[in-house]
């Protein structure tokens, strides 16, 4: 049904801009979305419309800024915003609303993702412009703006033009080495492959292209989306989200998009290869987490946020006039090849008072946080009603499997309706994230997450397997936006 009332969506009517929406029609939106029980409590989601890629992540005058991709129209893909939050704390937050708008020639038809970095006072915002000519041809430019401690946003125009890849070009993400700047873009070749394409400028203005990096996975689907290169505990990390890929293994590229990141020694600038390449890995096994990127802040720790979502899935939420949300926070280090991740330390300043139960718990609330440790070969964990919907997080001694074939509302079926990783150890600490519509499971001392979106009406009760000890922690919601 949510598929079928996108799918009506005109191309003019997903491409109306914010100020071509009625405060009636904001309104409707916004009093469906409050309606509906799966909105999440402490994850950052939209107040009406769609949400998508976190974007221009940075800390930035003594507060950590969180923009994404927003389509303000409703729950589809069409005109693209920037919207901005900011926090101090990860629990109190500011909403400055949409930031960045599509009201320049180069980006008339959406401001696209990018990433950002900080100089001295200001911020500077690297986002690819989206514009579409008379045959809907996109041509896309690769452009930046400046916000200064005030947040006043200045756009500062285009400083790469597409001159060698087909019109999937975008995502710019930039850092700083030294004197120089060095940006990733994502790419797809004249071949019609998806590759990391690394730019340098001394200056901000003049870039020099550099071409694509170097790897073993030169042949590895059509188009890599929002890529990320960072250093972290002496390795070189290429995070992307490759379009195009599939596998013959239970586990990897399952959904219709995925999310891998290789890690090395370091690119050569020279070669522009990725050298010391280790086996290529997927951060995350469950149905809905996608284009993640990261930032440094003033403790120094690389932070990771994703989309809770896919592109060319609908979810139930639509229904409700909205759609799309944001992982959790994650911190992420190097362990022997693989990209580590943890729920950031202050989340835990929303945990209410801690329950500890065997066998089946009626929960006090539907967002909770979850702990156990296990050292046995099987158990599960299942999340309910009373008519008998459910999820089901199932482990045996070689796997995790997320099942969700039995929720209330079914949808991306052609997807598959399971999800399973590889258990790397018996021992385990299980950290379960649930919210509302959204479990996020850390797993393999976080080598690997599971990150999902669950639709079950009346959720009422927690049930762990087996003489199991767990403790439940009832959340708190954030504060100072869209939450009810």
């Amino acid at each position: 049904m949510a598929r079928e009332a996108k799918k009506n969506w005109t191309v003019g009517q997903r491409y109306r801009r914010l100020e071509d929406i009625s405060h009636t029609q904001i309104t409707e939106m916004m009093e469906k979305r409050s309606l509906d029980n799966g909105y999440p409590n402490y994850h950052i989601a939209p107040a009406f419309g769609l949400l998508n890629d976190p974007n221009g992540l940075c800390y930035f005058n003594s507060e950590h800024h969180i923009f994404y991709q927003w389509t303000p129209v409703g729950p589809v893909h069409g005109m693209k915003y920037w919207y901005h939050l900011s926090t101090k704390d990860f629990i109190h937050f500011t909403d400055h609303g949409a930031a960045i708008h599509p009201d320049q020639d180069h980006d008339s038809h959406g401001v696209y993702s990018g990433g950002a970095i900080v100089e001295n006072d200001k911020a500077l915002l690297f986002f690819t412009g989206n514009k579409r000519d008379e045959n809907w041809k996109r041509i896309p430019t690769q452009c930046y703006a400046t916000m200064n401690t005030a947040g006043e946003i200045e756009k500062k125009g285009i400083i790469i033009e597409n001159d060698h890849y087909t019109e999937h070009f975008r995502d710019p993400k930039v850092w700083k080495q030294g004197d120089d700047y060095y940006m990733v873009v994502g790419a797809q070749t004249q071949d019609l492959k998806g590759a990391m394409i690394l730019y340098h400028s001394q200056d901000l203005s003049k870039w020099e292209h550099k071409g694509p990096i170097k790897t073993t996975h030169n042949d590895f689907g059509y188009m890599w989306e929002c890529p990320d290169f960072f250093e972290l505990d002496g390795q070189a990390v290429m995070l992307f989200s490759p379009q195009g890929v599939s596998s013959s293994n239970p586990y990897d590229f399952k959904n219709v998009f995925s999310v891998t990141y290789l890690v090395g020694d370091r690119v050569n600038f020279s070669s522009m290869e990725l050298e010391g390449e280790q086996s290529i890995r997927q951060p995350d096994y469950g149905f809905d987490f996608y284009a993640p990127q990261t930032y440094v802040d003033d403790k120094g720790r690389r932070i990771l946020y994703a989309w809770v979502g896919l592109p060319e899935i609908d979810t139930p939420s639509v229904k409700h006039e909205w759609a799309g949300m944001l992982s959790l926070p994650r911190e992420l280090r190097i362990e022997n090849g693989f990209m580590v991740q943890k729920a950031l330390e202050e989340l835990e300043a929303l945990r209410g008072e801690a329950i500890e139960f065997t066998g089946t718990l009626q929960q006090p609330s539907n967002s909770f946080y979850l702990s156990l440790d296990i050292d046995i070969v099987e158990f599960s964990i299942e999340l309910g009603n009373s008519v008998g919907d459910k999820i089901e997080f199932k482990v045996t001694e070689d796997e995790f499997t997320l099942d969700r074939s039995q929720m209330s509302e079914i949808y991306a079926e052609e997807f598959g309706l399971t999800r399973k990783a590889p258990r790397l150890s018996l021992t385990q600490q299980i950290e379960v994230y649930v919210d509302q519509s959204v479990i996020e499971i850390f797993i393999n001392g976080g080598k690997h997450t599971m990150t999902s979106r669950f639709f079950i009406d009346d959720l009422s009760y927690l049930k762990v397997s087996t003489s199991l000890k767990s403790t439940y922690y009832p959340m708190k919601s954030l504060s100072g936006f869209n939450l009810k």
